[in-house]
C-alpha cells in the first residue's frame, strides 16, 4: 500500500514533463515578442513603461540602462537618473547568489527562469524614497538576453513577477 508502480511513476512524470514544456513554451514566446519589440523603440518604450511588473535592462558590466515605471515605483530607481549614476545591478543583488548567477549567465546567451526568490528587489531598497510603499511579494524572475545585430549580446533584461 502506498507504493506506486513504475507505470504510475512514468505516467506522472510524463504529465509533469508536458506541464513544464508548456510553461517553457509560453515563456519563450514572451521572450521572443519582447526581443522583437526592441526593433521599434517608441512602441517598445511605451509597452515597457506600462507593464505592471518591474523590468530592468542592463549591460554586461551590470550598469542599469533603463527601468520601467513599476521598477521605479518598487525601488525608487529613477530611470532618467540611471545614466548619470552608473548604478550596477550586481552591487544591488550581491546578496542574492541565485539571481546574480542568473544575470551573469544571460550574457552567455542563456534564458533564466527563477522561482521562489526571496525578495529579489530588496537590494534596491536603498534607492527608495521615504514616501514609497513597501515592496510587493515578487518571487519570480525571467532573465533573458537582447542580442544586437551579429548575435553579440549587448543587454540583458530582468522581469520580476509575483
Amino acid at each position: 500500500m502506498g507504493k506506486k508502480t513504475k507505470e504510475q511513476l512514468l505516467s506522472e512524470l510524463l504529465v509533469l514533463q508536458k506541464e513544464l514544456e508548456k510553461k517553457v513554451q509560453h515563456q519563450d514566446q514572451m521572450i521572443r515578442r519582447f526581443q522583437m519589440l526592441t526593433a521599434n523603440e517608441s512602441l517598445f518604450s511605451q509597452i515597457i513603461d506600462f507593464c505592471p511588473y518591474p523590468i530592468a535592462v542592463f549591460t554586461p558590466q551590470g550598469v542599469l540602462e533603463t527601468v520601467n515605471d513599476a521598477f521605479s515605483a518598487a525601488t525608487g530607481a529613477d530611470g532618467e537618473e540611471l545614466g548619470d549614476r552608473k548604478l550596477s545591478i550586481y552591487d544591488c543583488i550581491s546578496n542574492n547568489v541565485e539571481l546574480d548567477s542568473a544575470i551573469r549567465q544571460v550574457f552567455a546567451g542563456k534564458n533564466q527562469f527563477l522561482d521562489n526568490l526571496k525578495n529579489p528587489l530588496t537590494g534596491f531598497e536603498g534607492l527608495k524614497k521615504k514616501t514609497e510603499l513597501p515592496l510587493k511579494g515578487y518571487r519570480k524572475a525571467i532573465i533573458f538576453p537582447i542580442p544586437a545585430e551579429g548575435g553579440l549580446i549587448m543587454h540583458g533584461v530582468a522581469v520580476f513577477t509575483i
